[in-house]
């Protein structure tokens, strides 16, 4: 009896602990049940939340499509516009600088007329003076040739005039004598 003593308060805790178990275990389900219902439900209510904004969304997206369009059609006028303007603006401004360039061109030829004028004129010019300047060159040495021709006459004079008075001093004394 003493080995039923032993064993039978396990056994007794043991069925308390499976009732209690069972008991909680079908209580779980039970809230797992009702979690999974609230689950799908809410998974319902999700999908068709989503598909009402995928539709809000397609809408949305399609109203910017036809106005970014609209808009770039727009800019595509706006630049056609300009474009055409910046043209006609460029053909007024390559015509007048056609004019002026033939204009211009005119006034270069009379111009290059006038330099080639001018370049004959100054090359006389420089003729003219290098002539006057080999002129004066020439004038300078028949200076110096005429001083120098001086300077040796008066010399040759003085030594005749030295020469012809020691003689004249020598025939003196020799008739003083």
């Amino acid at each position: 009896m003493k080995r039923f003593i032993i064993i039978i308060p396990p056994v007794i805790l043991f069925a308390i602990f499976v009732f209690f178990y069972k008991a909680h275990v079908k209580e779980l389900e039970d809230k797992q049940a009702t979690q999974k219902v609230i689950a799908e439900k809410a998974k319902v209510e999700e999908e068709a939340r989503k598909k009402a904004l995928q539709e809000a969304a397609d809408k949305e997206a399609l109203r910017q499509k036809e106005e970014r369009l609209a808009q770039i059609e727009k800019l595509k006028e706006e630049e056609r516009n300009r474009k055409e303007e910046r043209d006609r603006e460029i053909i007024s401004q390559t015509e007048s600088a056609n004019a002026s360039s033939k204009k211009l061109q005119a006034q270069i030829i009379k111009l290059q007329a006038d330099i080639l004028a001018v370049r004959a004129d100054r090359d006389k010019a420089q003729a003219e003076a290098m002539e006057t300047k080999l002129d004066l060159e020439k004038s300078r040495i028949d200076k110096r040739n005429a001083e120098f021709e001086i300077q040796r006459f008066t010399e040759m004079l003085s030594k005749r005039m030295d020469q012809s008075q020691a003689l004249t001093n020598e025939v003196l004394v020799a008739k003083k004598k």
